[in-house]
């Protein structure tokens, strides 16, 4: 399992902070811990291709990273499981949508909060786990945005209880996806139309970037 973004946290300019953060002397939003976050956050847009882990659509970048959020699996707020708050297992990037629908509910088991430690095995989380398990074997996502448990996986449990906490079968959610991401892709058209009109190298190159980030848009509607 290749998880860079430990090289991060385990920093020795990381370190402080976080411990700063374990001993309760910060809290997460505090500014001594931005670029550790940010730099994490940089770190799993690249590993997960700018892709949700629960609803496998595709984070769009926008300004202030407002369609993303860096999601604990397991949530930070709850005391039996403020320990894992930077242990990178823990840690995913997933759209603004998914995190917000997740909120602070618990994915965990009681053998976590009786003192358990993270680790690859089969029956410890209410959900599969977006770094242990692979998702895409375990929760089929069919056209226009259904999700639905893959028979056979052994998480077919696990996987319905992700649909139905972040409401990926509610139909009107469906709809709004599907519009959100028609959306992005009127704006990308606008954007390149006006860079065209510019013209020059610069653009070009911005033109083509926007419109292959345009295809793996409308790939992961149809």
């Amino acid at each position: 399992m290749k998880l860079p973004a430990r090289s991060v946290v385990n920093r020795k300019s990381a370190k402080k902070a976080i411990k700063k953060f374990y001993d309760g002397k910060i809290d997460w939003s505090s500014k001594e811990l931005a670029d550790t976050k940010l730099k994490v956050r940089r770190i799993l847009r690249k590993e997960q291709d700018e892709v949700c882990p629960y609803c496998r659509r595709i984070i769009v970048m926008e300004r202030r990273n407002v369609y993303e959020d860096i999601e604990h699996f397991l949530d930070k707020s709850k005391d039996h499981y403020r320990k894992y708050a930077f242990s990178v297992v823990n840690l995913v990037l997933s759209c603004h949508a998914c995190n917000f629908e997740k909120s602070t509910k618990d994915v965990g088991s009681q053998a976590l909060i009786d003192g358990g430690d993270l680790r690859p095995e089969h029956r410890i989380f209410r959900w599969p786990h977006p770094h242990f398990n692979d998702l895409s074997a375990c929760i089929r996502k069919r056209p226009g945005q259904v999700y639905e448990p893959i028979r056979g996986s052994g998480l077919e449990a696990e996987s319905k209880a992700m649909i139905s906490d972040l409401k990926l079968d509610v139909p009107s959610n469906i709809e709004g996806r599907y519009a959100h991401l028609m959306d992005k892709v009127n704006k990308i058209n606008l954007i390149c139309q006006k860079a065209n009109e510019i013209g020059g190298v610069r653009n070009q190159a911005r033109v083509a970037n926007l419109l292959m980030k345009q295809k793996r848009i409308l790939d992961s509607l149809w």
